[in-house]
């Protein structure tokens, strides 16, 4: 996909958009490349999973063979895929919580390229697209422990690394997903009382500002949650969008709630998209509690989609 208006008229005036153009080169453009069409692409949207809906199963390496085999189930080509499916942990009796995330951090700067390479052939035998890689960052991070990790994620053939963290580490870590040919997704929270949080439109402009390799990660259910114009947001920002995180939640910090059970415009959103043409997957998400399997609840949700683009 080639650059949009928006981030040309950013490289024209010579701020941190163009900084970041002229030191990467293609690398961003590249990262936006549109995806193959797969069994999930409905109506002229694509949709993906955030795995984090089966609640009952724990993101490991052990589980991600029943990961893989419940996302066939629910007809899913596309996931947004939590590190944890990827990495192995290092806790133990005797092992301190210190001890443990050295170890971490060892095994990302020093792991064969092979690991990740054997999990992308998991993915595509069967037919799913890793299209981002859920990694929240954080201080302890050092710079060519960051740099180890989106490698990984990018022999994993994603796009970009989504993660949930403020406006001060997200700026930190800005610059590297771009020198990896990929995007750093910005992922909003419902916490208006936190000045350092993704929680507003206004501070999703803060957060893009760092440069055009950082795409604004709509998360519907707090963008409700805390009252904000999804609509709008979308009607204005599509171009610096990596996804929506499509969920649905009640108004003034309300509850999570089933698709068409809450105040989130879920229908107009997918309608926005598929009128438009926008490139913007749209990654299923819920947090609400319910009484049917897991798998069952993400078919309810993904039908209702459906429906709502059938026409």
């Amino acid at each position: 996909m080639d650059l949009t208006r928006r981030e040309l008229g950013q490289l024209a005036m010579g701020g941190i958009a163009g900084l970041a153009i002229s030191k990467f080169g293609g690398a961003i453009a590249s990262a936006q490349a549109a995806w193959k069409p797969n069994r999930s692409l409905i109506h002229g949207v694509q949709f993906g999973l955030q795995p984090f809906c089966y609640h009952d199963l724990v993101p490991s390496i052990e589980n991600r063979p029943e990961l893989i085999k419940r996302m066939l189930k629910n007809g899913m080509g596309m996931v947004e895929l939590h590190s944890g499916w990827c990495e192995p942990t290092f806790s133990g009796p005797g092992v301190t919580g210190q001890q443990s995330r050295e170890q971490l951090r060892k095994w990302r700067t020093s792991r064969s390229d092979d690991h990740f390479r054997a999990i992308k052939k998991e993915f595509d035998a069967a037919g799913i697209e890793i299209y981002t890689y859920y990694q929240t960052m954080n201080d302890s991070y050092t710079d060519a422990e960051v740099d180890a990790s989106l490698a990984g994620a990018k022999l994993l053939g994603a796009r970009g690394n989504v993660g949930s963290y403020g406006l001060r580490l997200a700026k930190k870590f800005s610059e590297f997903p771009a020198k990896h040919g990929m995007f750093l997704g910005i992922h909003n929270h419902d916490n208006l009382s936190d000045p350092d949080a993704f929680n507003s439109e206004e501070s999703f402009l803060k957060g893009l500002a760092y440069g055009p390799q950082v795409k604004a990660t709509l998360d519907t259910r707090h963008f409700t949650a805390a009252d904000g114009d999804c609509l709008g947001f979308l009607q204005r920002h599509h171009d610096r969008m990596s996804s929506v995180h499509l969920g649905d939640r009640r108004r003034h910090n309300g509850r999570s709630a089933p698709f068409g059970e809450g105040d989130a415009p879920i229908i107009q959103v997918l309608r926005m998209i598929r009128d438009n043409q926008w490139p913007i997957p749209a990654i299923l998400e819920f947090e609400h509690g319910t009484l049917r399997p897991q798998v069952d609840e993400v078919q309810a949700m993904f039908d209702y989609c459906k429906r709502a683009l059938a026409t």
